[in-house]
């Protein structure tokens, strides 16, 4: 029986990533990854607060993290093969653009002086959206395993614009023993890939973040209810990603999504009939109350 949380689940990555009880874990991580910047503080938000809707395709922003010029950064998690992966990048990143418009906007809009109030330029501050891919996005380099993409100029090969940045790292690529993980980024990386090295704490890894990190993921400290949400969360996970499996084995593309949204409602469906309460099974399965409610 595993001791600890799968730290690529979808509740894994919320409990080590997504709640204010591990800001400090996440303001660690984030400050290896992104190494031009120093994050102090980080916000949680949600739907309702960046005016999405339900069916906006759940582009959802667990963490807006600021440095001191007031810089956003966003930390998206992508684990399973999708079509179009790179547009679904920008479209969740539009949301944080958009975003500090309507920050701006707001604060101009308290000036007495009219001519201020028009003030801004759309000159909008840094996007980083840092994708952690549980899955190899390019087998035609397999010893690189982190990508930072920025625009350029095809021509030049020179940065034309610095505004959004992406970095994903493939983390089945990155196989560094732990003797060789040499920097607290490389530690984490191998943390997170080797998560079962929790279980006794080598020196290397003998600081406050990994500490508090076992702390945070060790199965046996979850109360029922919580150890309940985590085992249907893994067990729609493999049934969507058998579903996904079966799609590109039969080259099926069109029906892909609509296979997804049917696999999900039918593991929602045979969870309802084991009476799970309506919550869990919409935290398990991503669907909603009402869409539950019709099953």
């Amino acid at each position: 029986m595993d001791k600890f949380i799968n730290p690529f689940s979808d509740y894994g990555w919320k409990k080590i990533f997504g709640s204010e009880v591990s800001k400090d874990l996440i303001i660690s991580f984030l400050n290896e990854v992104i190494r031009q910047e120093v994050i102090i503080d980080i916000t949680f938000r949600n739907v309702e607060m960046l005016g999405l809707k339900q069916d906006q395709r759940r582009a959802v922003f667990d963490i807006f993290c600021e440095n001191e010029k007031g810089e956003v950064f966003i930390v998206e998690m992508q684990k399973s093969r999708q079509k179009y992966f790179s547009d679904r990048v920008l479209y969740y990143a539009s949301f944080a653009i958009q975003q500090q418009s309507m920050v701006v906007k707001e604060r101009l809009q308290k000036e007495s002086d009219e001519v201020v109030r028009r003030r801004w330029n759309y000159q909008i501050n840094k996007v980083y959206v840092v994708c952690v891919l549980n899955y190899v996005m390019d087998s035609t380099l397999p010893d690189k395993y982190r990508w930072d993409v920025v625009r350029m100029d095809r021509e030049l090969k020179m940065p034309f614009s610095e505004t959004l940045n992406e970095i994903y790292i493939e983390m089945p690529k990155f196989v560094l023993p732990l003797s060789a993980c040499d920097t607290l980024y490389k530690k984490w990386l191998y943390v997170l890939n080797n998560i079962e090295i929790m279980e006794r704490l080598p020196q290397e890894l003998n600081n406050q973040i990994f500490h508090k990190l076992k702390s945070i993921v060790e199965i046996e400290r979850m109360t029922p209810d919580q150890r309940l949400e985590y085992e249907l969360s893994l067990s729609v996970e493999r049934d969507l990603s058998a579903a996904l499996d079966t799609s590109y084995e039969d080259g099926l593309e069109r029906g892909l999504e609509e296979g997804i949204e049917k696999g999900k409602a039918q593991v929602a469906a045979n969870l309802k009939k084991q009476g799970i309460n309506m919550e869990t099974i919409a935290q398990c399965t991503g669907l909603s109350i009402e869409e539950i409610s019709r099953l």
